[in-house]
């Protein structure tokens, strides 16, 4: 029973929570009623059938959502609506490699009528990180957004936010909220109220739209160029290398290019993935074979769950009672309830012996956004003695998605495997701690600190003496 009506509670929330949005603009109406009832069951299905993560709602919940919202999602009133939808049911499934998307969703993130404003998680508090120009006298940076729309911005984001983000934790759920929290569509309106360093409250009414006067005007602070590989020398010939992503094999390209250089000169290492969002573990395993004395990285160990009609069939028979002490009764039975998994594989790799590396005292910065593939990396230099991770607990998801194309332009990702810790610890849907905690907050923020960084920095120093 409690079951069933959270679900009806999910549909309500729903009907409240677009009610209480502005009334779309620039939206695509091309689906036909059959188009959208096609891609809500294909999302019930598969992710019934593959989720990895499955439990984390229920095959109860799951069908009884799929019901009530069959004629919300038939009755939207465009494809933006529709899919809107559709994200927050996929949300339910607490995988942040489980998602749907939609490519033609003309929303808009940072733009206004009167300045263009990044908002960065700070303690879990919104604030101003860049603003235009022009603006920033106004709104200074490192003003926190208290308000929005007459809720306060816990509030917010509680109601028109976090329910529409896949996230397989807390952390990555709440900060990819705030950076999120203005993602609409053309025309929007938001009401906006900012408290600023000094603790004057300001209050305005914004549109979003893209102006020509607010795209050129410049965002202070300015915005560094984005790389994948990023190398900075500090005293005592500590170097910094930010790896921003390993979705491309020019991650490799790069980090070979200056690893000539760190192997000459470097002391100790910081190496930064608070920013990666994953993208291929092939590559991460690369980089890491320069940095480890080991030829053999042994990664994450990996399941997935198995459909075999037959002994579905059987299993429909078989109670809970029935498995004690009997393995095949149990395999049934966990197939018809859609729980069996089987171990597929470990993610290992293996490097030539006489591959030219650096091994020197090194730490490894991780944050809330360090996704997927990057935790992948940091699972690799689980029990490297020279390592040592510092920062926040990581976003705590990874896994090999399944991707269907859904009608006029939507896109469904499904989980298929579960990770873990080759020793059996997981750590998607936790996240990967740190072995230091060190976190910015909004104080150093303000005065332009990086508190992480120089967490790390006193770290190799005081493993000099």
């Amino acid at each position: 029973m409690k079951k069933i009506l959270l679900a009806v509670l999910f549909t309500a929330s729903i009907t409240v929570s677009e009610a209480q949005e502005q009334i779309p603009h620039s939206i695509n109406t091309y689906m036909t009623p059959e188009d959208k009832l096609y891609a809500l069951s294909k999302i019930w299905s598969e992710a019934k059938y593959n989720e990895a993560f499955f439990e984390n709602v229920g095959e109860k919940v799951w069908d009884s959502t799929y019901l009530a919202l069959i004629k919300p999602v038939m009755e939207s009133k465009s494809d933006n609506e529709c899919y809107r939808i559709l994200r927050r049911y996929c949300a339910m499934l607490k995988d942040g490699h489980s998602y749907v998307s939609y490519e033609y969703d003309p929303t808009i993130t940072t733009y206004f009528d009167k300045f263009q404003i990044i908002v960065r998680p700070i303690e879990g508090r919104a604030i101003v990180s860049q603003i235009s120009s022009k603006q920033s006298r106004w709104i200074p940076v490192g003003s926190e957004i208290i308000e929005v729309n007459g809720m306060t911005t816990v509030k917010y984001l509680k109601k028109m936010i976090i329910p529409y983000i896949s996230s397989s934790t807390t952390q990555y759920l709440m900060d990819k909220s705030i950076s999120e929290m203005f993602a609409s569509l053309k025309n929007d309106q938001y009401d906006i109220t900012f408290l600023t360093p000094n603790g004057d409250e300001i209050r305005t009414h914004v549109v979003h739209n893209v102006l020509p006067e607010i795209k050129i005007d410049s965002l202070v602070p300015n915005e560094k160029e984005w790389k994948f590989v990023e190398l900075i020398w500090y005293p005592d010939d500590v170097a910094y290398v930010a790896i921003n992503s390993f979705n491309g094999k020019q991650v490799v390209d790069d980090f070979e290019a200056v690893f000539p250089e760190l192997k000459k000169r470097a002391k100790g290492i910081i190496i930064d993935i608070r920013n990666n969002g994953g993208g291929n573990t092939g590559y991460a395993a690369q980089v890491l074979s320069r940095l480890t004395p080991d030829n053999d990285l042994v990664g994450a160990s990996w399941s997935t769950r198995v459909h075999k009609p037959d002994l579905m069939s059987w299993g429909k028979y078989v109670n809970a009672k029935d498995t004690i002490g009997n393995i095949e009764n149990k395999k049934m039975y966990e197939i018809a309830n859609h729980k069996y998994f089987e171990k597929g594989g470990e993610s290992n790799f293996t490097f030539d012996v006489n591959r030219e590396r650096i091994v020197v005292p090194m730490a490894i910065l991780i944050g809330h956004t360090t996704f997927s593939a990057a935790e992948d990396f940091l699972v690799f230099c689980d029990n490297q003695k020279h390592i040592t991770l510092i920062g926040e607990a990581t976003a705590g998801s990874t896994g090999n998605p399944i991707t269907w194309d859904l009608p006029h332009g939507g896109f469904l990702s499904i989980c298929s495997k579960k990770d873990i810790y080759p020793d059996g610890r997981e750590f998607v849907g936790i996240g990967i701690k740190p072995d230091i905690e060190s976190y910015l907050t909004v104080e150093d923020f303000r005065k332009g600190r990086d508190t992480v960084l120089e967490t790390a920095l006193s770290f190799l120093n005081n493993q000099k003496k």
